[in-house]
């Protein structure tokens, strides 16, 4: 009796591996010492499979970046939609985003470090920051129109506490060992609280 084939593995499921393995190798690298050699030696596939789904590693990495942005969106939109001046909401936010670069610290690190070097991935980093940017100025414009939050300037703080929060976390998260994510959460809260909120 002859043994069964093993199943093969379908596209989809090829290149979340490959993704995996960049993910896995930022832990221990930088994303400039990152060779499509060392990626598919750690898959076990052959190198042209890398480039039957990304042109590049920095193509890579921004498809990798889309993705965690849309879990941070999914964590932080209550806040950012919201009309309510509770400041739970926003410790909750703070609390999602968190969550989001405590297992993914690396790659927001290795971004943020590239694209000092990259001028394809300054600008991948730069447009990810200034929507944030938007977003946030957007909310304490909603915020101040309601009469609860400061008559701060709205660019430029949500630019300046966007930028500390980048910082802090990937200082805390973007390599092991991990800060504790209670005591970070903890810090960001106030000083987003005090900055924003006029009576909390």
């Amino acid at each position: 009796m002859s043994a069964t084939p093993p199943k093969r593995r379908s596209s989809a499921e090829i290149k979340e591996q490959i993704v995996s393995e960049v993910v896995s190798l930022l832990w221990g690298h930088p994303l400039r010492d990152v060779t499509v050699k060392m990626i598919m030696e750690g898959t076990g596939l052959s190198r042209p499979a890398f480039y039957i789904h990304f042109n590049s590693i920095a193509e890579l990495i921004e498809e990798r970046l889309a993705v965690l942005e849309q879990l941070m969106v999914g964590a932080t939109l209550e806040w950012l939609t919201t009309t309510d001046d509770d400041p739970e909401t926003l410790r909750s936010a703070l609390h999602g985003l968190i969550e989001v670069v405590v297992e993914n610290g690396a790659t927001f690190r290795a971004i943020a470090e590239a694209a000092t070097l990259d001028p394809r991935l300054a600008k991948t980093w730069g447009d990810f920051m200034g929507q944030w940017d938007a977003a946030v100025a957007a909310r304490i414009r909603i915020g101040q129109e309601l009469g609860y939050l400061s008559g701060v300037d709205p660019e430029w703080t949500a630019f300046a506490i966007n930028r500390m929060n980048a910082t802090v976390l990937i200082e805390a998260f973007g390599k092991r060992p991990q800060q504790d994510p209670d005591t970070v959460l903890g810090a960001l809260f106030q000083i987003w609280k005090r900055t924003l909120y006029i009576s909390k």
